[in-house]
């Protein structure tokens, strides 16, 4: 099955991250389906999250590469995603296991502009939508699903859509961004950073 993704932005306002955006189906009936654990990589590069998104099914892994000649300190205290990996420098990875679903923000303590999001869902019918708002899921089985669609700027939009046994193509959904407002992050100790605005390193 596929679809496309829009969003509807302020005045003036032009959408520039609908890659962002993460996909899924969750059956009508509220049955469980099966998923498998995997591991996967956010990437620390340039003082940013490299993707800034990933979709994950419980119990899965997240890899955090540090990339940058200088240290990070990736942390969530999301409810049922905390961790904190503490300090490490240049070359070295460490990892976190996401076991329950949501959409959780992970940040790092020393830069406080870096941010990205691990969205774990109880689904095998996940993807993430292309720079052109496309998306695909492959091998959807035929039955009655809710068809999430999230992204960080908008409500999570959910749709009712039957899926026969050929498949459904040309699925549209449109978020709505316009009441989105950017805020600051607080620290893992739940503190402002420094008020300087300057990253350590």
């Amino acid at each position: 099955m596929s679809g496309r993704v829009a969003v509807t932005e302020r005045p003036g306002e032009v959408t520039t991250d609908i890659g962002n955006t993460v996909v899924y189906l969750i059956p009508a009936d509220g049955r469980t389906l099966r998923t498998s654990p995997s591991r996967a990589p956010i990437a620390m590069n340039g003082k940013e999250f490299r993707p800034h998104v990933r979709v994950m099914t419980p119990g899965s892994a997240v890899e955090y590469p540090n990339q940058d000649p200088f240290s990070h300190n990736i942390f969530s205290t999301a409810p049922g995603a905390a961790f904190d990996l503490g300090t490490y420098p240049n070359g070295v990875s460490r990892a976190a296991t996401f076991r329950k679903t949501g959409a959780f923000p992970i940040y790092c303590n020393i830069h406080s502009k870096m941010t990205a999001y691990v969205v774990v869902v109880p689904t095998p019918y996940h993807t993430m939508a292309g720079n052109d708002g496309r998306w695909t899921i492959a091998g959807v089985a035929a039955g009655s699903y809710a068809l999430h669609v999230w992204h960080e700027r908008a409500p999570e939009l959910v749709t009712p859509v039957a899926v026969p046994a050929t498949g459904v193509d040309g699925l549209t959904s449109t978020l709505d961004a316009r009441g989105f407002v950017s805020s600051a992050h607080k620290n893992k100790f739940g503190k402002e950073y420094t008020s300087t605005g300057k990253d350590r390193y």
